[in-house]
């Protein structure tokens, strides 16, 4: 008995100190809750392929943000919502969720130029912010302040395109070939006065609608305006069914264009007929700079495959969100906006500044296709 009552003593004593050191020691630092923004992605549809690459290069931006000590101390997270790519109903719905379901003040996407615009007015009076990759012209061009993009716009790369077709291909006539929505239309139009800054007209300007098959027509009457350089505007999936029918009904001509002709899925489809064709593309794992070829073997040994376009812009994006949110103190859509403006950083696409359009790539790679996948050729800088 007495053992017994010696115990319990001894118990209460312990009870009795850590109660009294309760009161003297801080409680263990406990993470708050977790800043959540959000990202419009094709998760579905023919577009999810570069939807899932957008996932990846945002999950392993928040794998780095978190592991770095996570912004203002609270665990930092990303919520998906799926906007089919292309499909501007998807997008509404896509965006609406995130705003008005999850409540994030900021979001990643929609990416392509047509979901922008159809879903500026919808975040713009909800005053969240959009960080995107959509290259259109129009889509910093509306007077919106919530909209920020990361990669070139299309003006640069219409620029960049005709001086390489020009001054590098020694092309006099030059023709042009689209697809028929916001981002091949607005593309076309670049190019037709990037030309006439350099006093030259279009030999010819072709379209195709999304989902064509066959391009014979059009690229019959390219062949017989005797267009040198075809600058292509288009997707992926129709790119490389227009590169296969070229090389089929032209050899000779030469195939430059915009970041689709340098995507995976592109040089997959195109098969050998992709060898030589020219893109100008924000990103590629060949262009030789320390933090791209640091990141390169990061992505692969997680994904088990080579990053591209989406992946590092949205890569990107994801570290820019949390610097924003970060030097804002929090998610207030103002100071959001301000920082952005004041802030610099050195992603994989650019030194990244912002102007007060929204635009904050000034920058832009030349890649030519090689059996051994793109490889990069120049950068154009503005």
């Amino acid at each position: 008995m007495k053992r017994m009552g010696w115990f319990v003593g001894y118990v209460v004593v312990l009870l009795l100190v850590g109660a009294l050191l309760g009161l003297i020691l801080p409680a263990p630092c406990q993470a708050g809750e977790p800043v959540v923004i959000g990202a419009a992605a094709p998760l579905t549809g023919p577009r999810a392929l570069l939807g899932r690459n957008m996932r990846q290069g945002i999950t392993l931006a928040t794998e780095e943000i978190n592991a770095a000590g996570s912004v203002l101390g609270r665990p930092f997270q990303v919520v998906f919502e799926d906007d089919m790519g292309d499909n501007p109903n998807a997008a509404i719905n896509a965006v609406n969720r995130l705003i008005h379901v999850h409540k994030v003040p900021l979001m990643m996407g929609p990416h392509y130029s047509v979901t922008q615009m159809a879903t500026q007015k919808t975040y713009w009076e909800a005053k969240v912010v959009s960080i995107t990759g959509a290259s259109g012209v129009p889509v910093t061009a509306q007077g919106n302040p919530y909209v920020f993009r990361v990669r070139a716009s299309d003006i640069l790369v219409s620029k960049a395109l005709v001086a390489y077709a020009r001054d590098t291909l020694k092309a006099t006539r030059i023709a042009i070939q689209y697809i028929n929505d916001d981002f091949g239309k607005a593309g076309m139009e670049r190019v037709v006065k990037s030309l006439e800054e350099f006093q030259m007209k279009p030999v010819a300007v072709e379209s195709h609608n999304t989902g064509d098959k066959d391009f014979t027509a059009q690229l019959s009457k390219i062949g017989q305006a005797g267009a040198q350089v075809m600058i292509s505007w288009s997707h992926d999936t129709e790119s490389a069914l227009v590169v296969r029918q070229a090389k089929q009904l032209n050899p000779t001509l030469k195939i430059i264009g915009t970041t689709s002709l340098s995507e995976p899925s592109f040089v997959r489809l195109a098969g050998e007929a992709a060898e030589g064709v020219i893109s100008a593309n924000d990103f590629a794992p060949t262009v030789p700079l320390d933090r791209i070829q640091a990141f390169v073997p990061r992505y692969q040994a997680k994904f088990n495959m080579l990053p591209e376009i989406w992946a590092a812009a949205y890569y990107d994006a994801t570290h820019i969100a949390a610097k924003v949110i970060a030097a804002a103190g929090g998610t207030d859509p103002e100071k959001m906006r301000q920082a952005f403006f004041a802030l610099r950083h050195s992603g994989l696409l650019a030194d990244f500044r912002f102007e007060p359009n929204g635009d904050g790539n000034h920058q832009i790679h030349i890649l030519e296709n090689t059996k051994e996948g793109p490889k990069w050729v120049t950068t154009v800088k503005f």
